[in-house]
């Protein structure tokens, strides 16, 4: 028998000091995470995901969109009143592109109602001098 008392001798493989105790092979043990107050800082909570509204729906030229209007009634009607349809409808297209240039909406129908608006009082115009030219 080995005495009790006595220092074990050195391990062979290079290991010093008392044996380890053996870990079991059962469920692996976990710490309780360090509560807050006591020492420990408290721990930042995760906050909820903030969404962002979507982004509104864009509002519609209405400018735009009356240009457009104004200038083929006022082609179709060039004979009659088509020259004054077509000057009021040139300066709503004309506030149509200003609005689209801030909004980003309705540039094509703007020019659009300014080209036929011109085209209206060019015909209108074209209309008075034939019959001006005509009735001498």
């Amino acid at each position: 028998m080995s005495n009790p008392y006595q220092t074990p001798p050195p391990d062979p493989y290079g290991g010093y000091g008392p044996p380890q105790p053996q870990q079991s092979y059962g469920a692996p043990q976990y710490q309780q995470p360090p509560q807050a107050g006591y020492g420990y800082p408290q721990q930042p909570q995760p906050q909820p995901q903030q969404f962002a509204a979507p982004p509104a729906a864009p509002q519609p030229n209405s400018m735009a969109t009356a240009s457009i209007a104004l200038g083929f009634i006022a082609v179709l009607a060039s004979c009659v009143y088509g020259g004054f349809l077509g000057l009021i409808g040139l300066g709503v297209g004309i506030a149509g592109l200003n609005r689209s240039n801030t909004t980003g909406v309705g540039r094509t129908p703007a020019i659009g109602g300014i080209v036929l608006n011109t085209l209206a009082v060019l015909i209108s115009v074209a209309l008075v001098v034939f019959y001006l030219v005509l009735a001498k």
